[in-house]
Formats: structure tokens, C-alpha cells, sequence
């Protein structure tokens, strides 16, 4: 009579980082043909479990482990390709984040909600869906959480794989406790972070264990912190029923891990490598078991694609600022339809990039058959943020900015920003959106801006002189936002440039200010798909925006009492009336025109560590005046964007060159040794000239073709706390000066690197 062979379980611990490690153990067994009649986890033993019970094997477990990016998974951050792009230019740009309730700053708890962690959760645990419980799986499955309510463990069989999982890995000191139901929990660690008693208990006979945590309490001069203390007493239970669990292990199995510690997550290939080694040690064992049972069972892995489902209906819960029509609109899926577990991850980031979130998760709901409801969860950020950011450079040297964010301020389904740069040069903006329509995708935006720049000017790459430029903007547009990666804008726009800088050949003491008003209507077609704002190394930045100026004015004020000024011609001091050069700026004043403003670039792999950028830009201002006329210049040079327009060129200072056309062609290269550091080498060329009128033939011969430079340079940066620390040194073929570059943090340009 054949005997049933015995029940194996296998039992993966909690650990960090270091579970890792599980995934060759788990190869090993597969290589032997054992395959388990049950799987229990902890923490990251939860997640290597579940889905190695869900029906992945080793392989593709993995594969999954490399795909993950995993900086993200340990921040507060998601990638910057998953913002709104209505959010992306103050997306994680500033140093502090504090809440304000009440009209009071609050502190940030400091804890990971672990948005991307869930949503990379959600992904991979999609098809569970299909299960009633956990005892359904190709592998019945247990893992371990703890009831913050009442200290005791909680045992998953059943329910959404996610939130199970979700709930087992939700590290004291790390992560924010999961809401469950009517409860909070924490990692199942705190209570039984090697549950080998929970896989006995599911009927298992014979135990495989793998622990890569420790065993007993560390003594006090081995915890290396304040963290690693509050760990061990949260851990406390736990380590006084591990050594009885291991006593009971059949097979116990203690990687060496070495130097990696529960948040070394992003040395995964080294500890994926000590995996394999640990169970390469045991193979032996393993096939002499696997021989004596007479057992050799196959794990053929289910793939890493996922079907699609239907859900009947849609819910929102914990949402009390943002509307629940903007959500679901933001969601973009509707009920009825198939959708796609990848149709589901780009909809929570769609909602998530709205910016107005701590969390955005989600539950699958098994209705009747294949059938679902889709239950979106979200936890809210307050109504109003202070942001707070610290920034110098060797130009414009140091500042504070400040931006305070009110949600609903004017109006609902509003957000209203109020930024200020307290330094030398000052800078102001007042920034309001209000999403409109019934499908919320659009917004109406309106901004104010104020600049005050001090922009020397040069002489072969010398400081001249310095003239200072109170720049006054403002913005009345449309904007689509249905988009994570491009917009369309269209509006109008009133700037009002006050200097003290030369108009034609007037230049005196006697002339207090001048200034130059333009009125016009704009076009903006803007995409970017780059995976950081200050450090990217992939994706791409594409800008068309086209301008019409209908109306432009040019006036110059004078010192109180002066009836005359004296202007420079050819040489000679000359006497002119007030009247004479109220004629003459009248003169300078051109007719309405059209502008049109491009650029492009894209990061290229070349490796795992390097990457190169093409980018072209141009400028060009269409007018049948010619350059006797005032035009609002482009500024070309230096490495910053203070205004969106700006175009950086390696061998120049910010502004150096200022005209209204231009065409610049640039290669650089980037290189990333080392985690948060980045190297970057390039080259330029630019052709600009004055303002010609495009409706004569010989326009394509003149507009470029006046000057041009070919630049040069490098730059080294790195990614502290504090925002971009960069230093780099430039120079170009016409006049051979270097010119050198220092900035530190996050400041209100466009760009900080």
C-alpha cells in the first residue's frame, strides 16, 4: 500500500533587503524537484512567499527583483515620468515638506507611505484575483501582520493578496502602519518574524526554513543607532519564540549576508548572488530529500503577463478635497470595459500625480463570476503646504525659497500657489489652476510673475558691466491635463521689462529706467518623459511654443527735473530734448509680430551607466521690420533655465548672449560612476544674429549668420539632501576664456543642473 509522502512547508523570514536572499534557496529546491505543499512568510518573506506561492518561480522571481526600481521603493517619492504634468515643475524641488492644519506648521511623521511599493504589489500580485483564498493558490499560502490595537499577530488565508502582504511588510520606524478594515497593522515581524508554529499548523510534516534576520537579541554595543535599538524592542516578541521555531526547523537554512543590512536594497545583485550561493550549499540536502521521497515536482512558473478583468463599478473612499468626478476622470478607466492590470497602474498614477496625495491605493472586489468592483483609496495631503528650499550659486548667489500650496483657496477643484525667493534677486509668482469641465481635463491657469535680476553683461568673456532687469509676467491660459507626459497651452500674456540698458545708441545718467510692454496671445505644446527633473537618464523634452505679439510698447523714464539727455553718436557727446527722444524710442518700437521658440533633446543609452543627449533649439522672430527695432531677446548661456525659455550653451554665462535669433546644436555625455553622482561633457555650437525681415529673399542667408560660437565644457554633480551640488568649467573657440560654475540646492529656476 503507497504512503502518502510527507507534507513539506517552507518558511521564509522577515528581513529587509536581505529576504532577497530567499529567491536562491527557492532555486535550489526547484533545481532538486522539491516544490512545497505549503509557504508561510514574514515581512519580505511575505512578498518572496506569496508570490512564489501565487505560481512564480525562481527565475521569474527574480526577474521581477531586478525590474524594480527599488530608491523608489524605500522614498516618499514615485517617479517624476508619473506626475501630472500641471504638477511636474514643483514636483520634488524643495528641501521641507510641512503640513499646515489650522493656520499652524506640523511636522511630516518622516515614515514611507510606500506608494510605489503598493503599486509594484498590485502589479505582480494581479493574478490572485482569480483565488477565493489563499488555500486556492498552486501553493496554499499564510503571512504573519500585527494588530497595533491589540499587539497580536494576524494570521492571512484569505482577502486581497496586496493587502495581506502589504500589511506583513509595513516596517515599524520605516513604514506607515496599513489601515485594515477596522484596524492598523504592522510587519508581522514584531511578533513572529520566522512563523515556522503557522506552517506546522497548516498541516506541514516536514519544514524548510530560511532565516536571514537575527536569531537573538543583539547585545547593546552591536546596535548601530538610534533606529536599530527602536527596532530590537519592537521586535521584542519576536525574538522570544524564534529560537523554539528553529528549534523545529528540519532544514534550517542562515545566509551569510555579510555586510547587508535590512535596507541595503539596492545592492540586490550581491545579495541575489549570496541567495544562490547559500542554496547551491544545500542543493545536496535537498536532492537527497527529494530522492528519498520520491519526488521530483516541476515549477514551470506562470509568466509575468496578466489578463485583463472587468469591474461593474468604481468607488472612492477617503477623499474630501478632491472631488470624486475628478479622481475617477483622472483614473481614466470605466466600468464595464476590460482593463489591463497595466490600464490600472497608469490610472493611480494619473491620480497620484495630482500631488495631492500621500497615498492612492486600491482594492479588487470579486463580485459575481470573473467580475469585480474597484474600490480606489486614497490618503489626502492637508489643504495647505509649506514648502521650504535653501539655494546658491557663484552668479546669483544664495537664497530661501519659500512656496506656500493652498488646495480649494479660490474656488474648488483648485490648487493656488504663493512662491517667494528671498535673496539679492528676488523673485515672486503667484500660481493658480482650476480644473474645469465635467471630464476635469482641463484647468484654467493664471500666473503672475516677478523677477529681479542683476545680468552682467561681457566683453570676451569679461564682466562689463551689470544692469538690473525687473521682469513682470503675467499669464491667463488653458492647459490640458489628461496627460502624465505632454500639454497643450494656449492663452494670453502681458510682460513688462523694466532696465536700465541700452535702447539703440541711448545710453545716459540722465535716463532713470526704460522699459519695454508687450501684449500677445501663445501657443505652448510642451512634452517630457524624463525620469527626473534634476538628474535624468532616460526620456525626453520637446518644446514648440509659438507666440504672436499684438501690441508692444517702449518708453524710458527720466530723472525728475532733466529736460534733455546726453547720447552717445559716433564718438560725440550730444545734447537731446526729452521730445526728441520720446521720437526716437517711438521709432524703436516695432509693429506686432510672431515669435517661435523650440527645443529637443533625448537621453540615449550607451550602457548601463552612460547615456548620451542630443538637443537642438531655436529661436526666431518673424517680422517684416528689421533690427532698428527692439525685439525681446532670447537669453543663450550658462547652465541655468531661470526662465522657461532660457537656453543653457557650455562655454557661455548665464544670458552672455542675448538676441532674437538663434540656433543651437549640442552633444553631451553623462556618466554615472557611483549611486547620486553624475558627470556630464559636452559640446555646442550656436549661430545668432539681429533681427532681419523674414519676407525678403535673402532672409534664410542673414537670420543666424551674423556671429556664432562653438562651447565646450564639463560638469560634475551630486545629488545631496540639500538638491543638486554641481561645479563645472566651460569655455569657447572665440575668446578662450574658462568660465567656472557653483551651484548648491533647489532654487526657483526651471532647472537646477
Amino acid at each position: 500500500m503507497d504512503t502518502e509522502p510527507p507534507k513539506i512547508g517552507l518558511v521564509l523570514s522577515g528581513g529587509g533587503a536581505k529576504g532577497m536572499a530567499h529567491v536562491g534557496v527557492i532555486r535550489a529546491m526547484e533545481k532538486a524537484g522539491i516544490r512545497p505543499d505549503y509557504v508561510v512568510g514574514t515581512s519580505m518573506g511575505s512578498v518572496v512567499g506569496g508570490l512564489y506561492a501565487l505560481g512564480y518561480n525562481a527565475d521569474e522571481l527574480e526577474e521581477i527583483i531586478r525590474s524594480i526600481d527599488w530608491e523608489l521603493i524605500i522614498s516618499n517619492r514615485v517617479g517624476f515620468e508619473k506626475i501630472a504634468f500641471e504638477e511636474k515643475e514643483y514636483y520634488n524641488r524643495y528641501l521641507l515638506e510641512l503640513p499646515m492644519k489650522e493656520g499652524k506648521i506640523s511636522l511630516p511623521s518622516g515614515l514611507i507611505e510606500g506608494q510605489v511599493l503598493s503599486e509594484t504589489l498590485h502589479y505582480f500580485t494581479w493574478p490572485a484575483s482569480k483565488y477565493a483564498t489563499f488555500d486556492d493558490f498552486p501553493i496554499p499560502f499564510r503571512c504573519i501582520a500585527t494588530d497595533i490595537s491589540t499587539g497580536k499577530a494576524i494570521v492571512f488565508d484569505k482577502g486581497y493578496l496586496h493587502d495581506a502582504i502589504r500589511s506583513s511588510i509595513a516596517i515599524p520606524t520605516a513604514f506607515t502602519a496599513f489601515q485594515l478594515d477596522s484596524t492598523m497593522v504592522v510587519d508581522g515581524g514584531v511578533v513572529n518574524n520566522f512563523p515556522v508554529d503557522v506552517v506546522k499548523a497548516m498541516g506541514a510534516d516536514f519544514v524548510i526554513g530560511v532565516n536571514v534576520s537575527d536569531e537573538n537579541f543583539l547585545a547593546a554595543d552591536k546596535l548601530d543607532g538610534f533606529g536599530a535599538i527602536l527596532m530590537q524592542l519592537a521586535m521584542a516578541s519576536s525574538l522570544g519564540v524564534t529560537g523554539e521555531n528553529i528549534e523545529n526547523t528540519d532544514i534550517y537554512i542562515k545566509p551569510d549576508l555579510g555586510p547587508y543590512g535590512t535596507a541595503s536594497f539596492g545592492d540586490y545583485d550581491a545579495i541575489l548572488k549570496i541567495g544562490d550561493k547559500t542554496g547551491e550549499a544545500f542543493y545536496p540536502k535537498f536532492q537527497k530529500m527529494a530522492d528519498s521521497l520520491g519526488i521530483s515536482r516541476l515549477s514551470p512558473g506562470i509568466g509575468l503577463e496578466g489578463l485583463p478583468m472587468t469591474f461593474d463599478k468604481i468607488e472612492v473612499s477617503g477623499n474630501g478635497i478632491f472631488p470624486t468626478s475628478l479622481i475617477i476622470s483622472k483614473l481614466g478607466i470605466e466600468p464595464g470595459k476590460e482593463v489591463s492590470r497595466e490600464d490600472i497602474r497608469d490610472g493611480i498614477n494619473r491620480v497620484f500625480g495630482m500631488n495631492g496625495f500621500y497615498k492612492v491605493d486600491y482594492s479588487l472586489v470579486h463580485e459575481v463570476g470573473q467580475h469585480f468592483s474597484l474600490l480606489i483609496r486614497v490618503k489626502e495631503k492637508p489643504k495647505q503646504l509649506l514648502n521650504v528650499a535653501f539655494h546658491y550659486d557663484n552668479q546669483f548667489s544664495a537664497g530661501i525659497l519659500l512656496n506656500f500650496t493652498a488646495r480649494d483657496f479660490i474656488g474648488k477643484s483648485s490648487r493656488t500657489l504663493f512662491i517667494g525667493d528671498i535673496s539679492q534677486n528676488p523673485k515672486f509668482r503667484i500660481d493658480h489652476y482650476k480644473y474645469v469641465g465635467g471630464d476635469k481635463k482641463y484647468a484654467f491657469n493664471f500666473r503672475a510673475n516677478y523677477l529681479n535680476q542683476q545680468i552682467p553683461s561681457y566683453v570676451d568673456g569679461e564682466e562689463d558691466n551689470v544692469f538690473v532687469s525687473k521682469n513682470t509676467r503675467m499669464e491667463a491660459q488653458m492647459i490640458s491635463t489628461s496627460s502624465l507626459k505632454e500639454s497643450f497651452t494656449f492663452g494670453g500674456i502681458f510682460e513688462n521689462i523694466k532696465a536700465k540698458y541700452r535702447f539703440g545708441n541711448i545710453v545716459s545718467d540722465d535716463l532713470k529706467n526704460a522699459y519695454q510692454r508687450s501684449l500677445g496671445m501663445r501657443f505652448r505644446y510642451y512634452r517630457n518623459s524624463q525620469n527626473d527633473r534634476n538628474y535624468p537618464t532616460k526620456g525626453a523634452e520637446g518644446l514648440i511654443q509659438t507666440t504672436f505679439n499684438l501690441k508692444q510698447w517702449i518708453g524710458v523714464n527720466l530723472v525728475s527735473g532733466v529736460d534733455s539727455v546726453t547720447l552717445d553718436v559716433d564718438g560725440e557727446q550730444v545734447e537731446v530734448p526729452v521730445s526728441a527722444v520720446e521720437n526716437i524710442v517711438e521709432q524703436l518700437t516695432p509693429s506686432g509680430h510672431g515669435v517661435i521658440y523650440g527645443r529637443y533633446s533625448k537621453f540615449l543609452s550607451l550602457g548601463h551607466r552612460f547615456q548620451f543627449k542630443p538637443s537642438v533649439a531655436v529661436g526666431v522672430v518673424f517680422s517684416q521690420e528689421e533690427g532698428d527695432k527692439i525685439f525681446q531677446d532670447f537669453y543663450v548661456g550658462g547652465y541655468q533655465n531661470v526662465r522657461f525659455d532660457d537656453t543653457p550653451f557650455w562655454g557661455l554665462n548665464y544670458a552672455e548672449v542675448q538676441t532674437p535669433n538663434f540656433l543651437k546644436l549640442g552633444a553631451d555625455f553623462q556618466f554615472v560612476p557611483i549611486h547620486k553622482i553624475y558627470f556630464r561633457a559636452g559640446m555646442n555650437w550656436m549661430g545668432y544674429s539681429q533681427q532681419y525681415a523674414f519676407n525678403e529673399v535673402d532672409w534664410p542667408d542673414k537670420v543666424f549668420q551674423d556671429d556664432y560660437y562653438f562651447g565646450y565644457g564639463a560638469d560634475v554633480s551630486y545629488a545631496s539632501i540639500l538638491g543638486p551640488i554641481t561645479l563645472g568649467i566651460s569655455s569657447n573657440s572665440q575668446d578662450h576664456v574658462f568660465r567656472y560654475y557653483l551651484s548648491i540646492g533647489l532654487s526657483f529656476n526651471y532647472s537646477d543642473r
